[in-house]
């Protein structure tokens, strides 16, 4: 998890920046190595006991989640967790606003992932994990300070839904800036190739963290919970937040592209990039892509 460094000596000039395939000036940089980008809101999403194999949902981090207690201890001050889940029964829940208390939220998840099981069918599960979705996004959008928000699926990621859902939960997301990231114990391998069929996004979460800019990360051993939870804050920690003018104001989707200049290559031999493949630049005071 950590044979890649961070790049954190990136300077305004060392980049572009292209909005539909045209390049657009930067306006501002801010570097989180120096505390300038924005505090996260991280939310621990899970879902429910549903009675199945519990690497197919969140069952596999029953009992374990205690080994995330340490990375969540040392979140900057200005940071916050909170915890939300969906079941198959179509509920879904906030369940702890983002605060201060790891404990408390982790206290949340094990009680979420330890009770009995909840059945329900697989189309009320993808509408109840849409409905949380977007309950989310409404308490980031009502919440002071403004923070980043940040989805941290604990899921095996067995689950599905329509295209033009999936499209429309990411839009939703993309409007505040998010970034969304799972975690997993692998026991539910992903398999690219069958992505998509049948009219369908499965392995939803995988796809979504693609398209906001995040990862998915799996692991066999428990004891490396913790150690892929300390990356995904590290890099969030360090990231960069670009701001631009959009070339045009429209609420649709935008490819976005960022890429070092050739002397900032040729500094950083092998950097690799990550940023959201889209944004949607929109009228009202929302977040900066």
């Amino acid at each position: 998890l950590h044979t890649r460094a961070l790049l954190t000596e990136l300077r305004k000039e060392d980049v572009r920046v292209f909005d539909n395939g045209r390049e657009v000036s930067i306006r501002s940089f801010d570097i989180g190595a120096h505390y300038e980008t924005r505090p996260i809101a991280l939310w621990l999403v899970v879902q429910c006991n549903i009675g199945a194999p519990p690497e197919w949902n969140s069952g596999f981090l029953r009992g374990k989640s205690g080994t995330l207690r340490p990375v969540l201890g040392g979140l900057h001050m200005d940071d916050a967790v909170g915890v939300a889940h969906w079941c198959d029964d179509g509920t879904a829940s906030l369940d702890l606003p983002p605060g201060h208390d790891p404990d408390a939220a982790l206290a949340i998840v094990d009680r979420l992932t330890s009770e009995r099981p909840i059945q329900g069918e697989n189309r009320t599960g993808e509408q109840a994990m849409q409905k949380m979705i977007r309950m989310i996004l409404d308490n980031v959008q009502h919440t002071t300070p403004e923070r980043l928000p940040i989805f941290l699926f604990l899921y095996g990621d067995h689950c599905a839904t329509l295209v033009d859902e999936a499209n429309r939960i990411i839009e939703d997301v993309l409007e505040t800036s998010g970034i969304v990231f799972g975690m997993s114990d692998n026991g539910y391998p992903f398999d690219a190739e069958q992505m998509f069929r049948d009219g369908k996004v499965f392995y939803l979460v995988h796809y979504y963290s693609h398209e906001t800019g995040g990862q998915f990360y799996s692991t066999l051993d428990p004891r490396l919970f913790s150690a892929a939870l300390d990356y995904i804050l590290l890099q969030l920690h360090l990231r960069y937040t670009i701001g631009f003018k959009p070339l045009v104001v429209d609420g649709k989707r935008h490819t976005l592209k960022v890429e070092l200049t050739k002397e900032a290559a040729k500094r950083f031999p092998g950097a690799e990039l990550r940023f959201r493949q889209e944004y949607i630049p929109a009228a009202s005071p929302l977040a900066a892509p």
